[in-house]
């Protein structure tokens, strides 16, 4: 949807939103901080906020969320045709969202509907002009000339080794401004006009013949080249002009290049993924009995905590399948092969090739670099190995869990699996510092939803589902790295 707006006025109009929305969320946060729920369940949200502000907002609005679902449902439904009490519900919402690392690695965005949508914008190029293409992102293109009235055009001809003499048809929008037409040979500019129609050498030496004509009419937009025999183009090197034309002139204000803004809308279509559970009334009157605790609230950690494991083997098994879709890097880890003295030397090197996956992402979509990556196990140690890696005990060694950062990237760690990561594999991908700009995957989440119904054979059983879904925005964002000869290196 296009929008004759500024483009400021829209990215103000984003930003205000997402500040919007956080500020909602460090309400619910405020609210939150100061209940059981929020204290004693896993990690203190207030410590969480300090170390993790989007995590902890994703918490506070996960909780709000969940609680409004629960006041759906009338005290009888709940305390009767369900067993599970709902701040038991409460804390499982609380260990997923707490415990689950997709929203650092990737995006989380916080749903208010089963229907909500996430805008983002993209400005364009509105004119087929001087390189452009009319609907190209400008931010994903390079059209130096776009802007402004210059213009590299009128190709004379291609250099054969041999000949002299070059001419140009009528190039356009007219009339051409004097002193800016400039003759170029191979990307050098060799000759400028001097203001009356007439080509000199821009540096010292023959480069055109004085003796012949070297012209151009600034109204019709033609020229005539001859060079000297030892200017004599070389074959291959491309001969053009480069010049101004009058933007004042009313004939050319359609050659004024213009950009637009689309506004772009994608739809979240929420869904339960859920889990089921099952224990017996003999287990929970052993478990109460027995001072073990209770059942139920045990039993409901352990599905949060599956359901965090799960968001975030999904959301590597998306990003590599994303990441497929690119091509893939190699990093031959053998020293030796590598001509280097030790392998502490080499993974030194490390930091260079992901810098190259870094670059391409730069000069492909001309934006991003890497700064977090999912690693398998194999690769861990070597990625220790490097001078700037730097250890993070803050989470347990279980499942997907964050171990450090090397550089400026931040890595964690995922068990092989082939169909999520294998042990010699890096995904490497971008997250904007700023949320909500420039996103790889995007993954809206409503609520937690749980039903559970006590049998006469003396047992209990549940599912238990998330809310959810998935968008993806920026598919190049995802890149593959493996690190081939780990078994020989470490």
């Amino acid at each position: 949807m296009k929008h004759g707006r500024r483009p400021e006025d829209v990215k103000q109009e984003l930003q205000e939103q997402i500040q919007t929305r956080n500020a909602l969320a460090n309400k619910f946060f405020e609210r939150w901080s100061k209940t059981d729920i929020g204290r004693k369940t896993g990690r203190d949200i207030r410590s969480i906020m300090e170390s993790n502000p989007t995590k902890a907002r994703n918490i506070a609005l996960a909780l709000n969320n969940q609680e409004r679902y629960l006041k759906s449902l009338s005290e009888s439904i709940v305390s009767t045709s369900f067993s599970v009490r709902p701040e038991n519900l409460l804390r499982a919402v609380k260990i997923g969202v707490a415990n689950s690392n997709r929203g650092d690695i990737f995006t989380e965005y916080p749903l208010q509907t089963t229907d909500d949508a996430i805008f983002y914008i993209w400005m364009t190029y509105e004119s087929a002009l001087r390189g452009a293409t009319a609907g190209d992102r400008i931010y994903e293109k390079i059209n130096q000339f776009y802007a402004g009235e210059q213009a590299i055009s009128g190709t004379l001809g291609t250099g054969t080794g041999a000949q002299t003499s070059f001419s140009l048809a009528a190039v356009s929008p007219l009339p051409l401004i004097p002193r800016t037409v400039n003759l170029i040979v191979g990307g050098a500019i060799v000759a400028k006009d001097n203001g009356a129609g007439v080509f000199e050498d821009f540096t010292s030496g023959a480069t055109l013949d004085a003796s012949a004509t070297n012209t151009v009419s600034y109204t019709l937009g033609t020229c005539t080249i001859n060079f000297t025999a030892a200017g004599t183009p070389a074959a291959g090197a491309v001969i053009q002009i480069m010049y101004n034309w009058s933007s004042e002139n009313s004939d050319n204000f359609t050659s004024l290049g213009t950009v637009g803004i689309t506004l772009e809308k994608k739809r979240f279509n929420a869904r339960p993924m859920p889990l089921g559970y099952n224990y017996s009334t003999m287990t929970q009157l052993t478990f109460e009995t027995t001072g073990l605790g209770n059942a139920e609230e045990m039993l409901m950690q352990t599905v949060g905590d599956e359901h965090a494991k799960s968001r975030d083997y999904k959301a590597i098994q998306r990003g590599r399948q994303i990441a497929a879709g690119n091509a893939t890097a190699t990093f031959n880890a053998d020293f030796a092969a590598e001509g280097e003295v030790s392998l502490k030397s080499h993974a030194q090197n490390i930091i260079k090739a992901i810098g190259e996956v870094s670059a391409s992402i730069y000069d492909d979509i001309k934006r991003g670099q890497i700064n977090k990556a999912v690693v398998g196990s194999k690769v861990l140690p070597f990625l220790k190995l490097n001078d700037l890696w730097k250890d993070d005990m803050t989470q347990p060694r279980s499942g997907v869990y964050k171990a450090g950062s090397l550089s400026d990237i931040d890595i964690f760690v995922c068990p092989a699996d082939a169909a999520i990561l294998n042990n010699d594999e890096m995904l490497l991908t971008y997250k904007n510092p700023q949320e909500g700009l420039d996103l790889s995957i995007v993954f809206g989440v409503l609520t937690e939803i749980d039903a559970a119904l006590k049998y006469p054979e003396f047992y209990t059983r549940g599912f238990k589902a998330t809310v959810e879904d998935s968008i993806i925005v920026q598919p190049k964002f995802c890149r593959l790295m493996q690190l081939t000869n780990l078994n020989t290196s470490v």
